[in-house]
């Protein structure tokens, strides 16, 4: 009757590392938004809605977007539409250098459109709901299950131990 006491112990230890090595995929993660190199000077991306990459981004509450500026000119990067009544009330990036990052956490559910306050034609969109797209990763994801499959080989090993006992 020894080894109850112990193998409860080992059973509870692997369990709670378990739910700790799953646990970060529920937290929130950041997502890249890139302004493309050749965006500014000129108005082509808007024909392709090819200005920011990705143009629409689907994410979940309390996530994190960080704008990348890819090109050779400055960028300010505000929510709402252009010449909107709202512009920048929610963010402003301010001034976004070359090789220079602004980010963002978005934690009321909504669809916020965002647009370049220089470069009119620059616009895009955050989709901020409870259901992110199946292809979104979150951090740990396959390390979560790598230590899922050890602790079921571990409890395999021990429970086999003990019986022998």
């Amino acid at each position: 009757m020894w080894y109850n006491n112990r193998y409860y112990i080992i059973f509870s230890s692997i369990l709670i590392l378990e739910i700790l090595a799953i646990t970060p995929s529920a937290f929130a993660f950041t997502s890249q938004v890139i302004i493309i190199p050749g965006s500014g000077p000129s108005d082509y991306c808007s024909y392709t809605s090819t200005c920011f990459t990705p143009s629409i981004l689907h994410i979940s509450p309390g996530d994190t977007v960080t704008w990348t500026n890819g090109d050779n000119v400055n960028h300010t990067i505000v929510s709402g539409l252009p010449y909107g009544k709202q512009t920048g009330a929610i963010f402003d990036s301010g001034t976004i250098q070359p090789g220079k990052t602004y980010s963002f956490t978005f934690y009321n559910a909504g669809v916020y459109k965002y647009s370049d306050s220089v470069d009119k034609w620059m616009v895009g969109e955050i989709n901020v709901g409870s259901n992110p797209p199946l292809h979104a990763v979150p951090e740990f994801g396959t390390m979560s299950g790598l230590i899922v499959l050890v602790s079921i080989i571990g409890i395999i090993v021990l429970t086999r131990t003990f019986m022998k006992s």
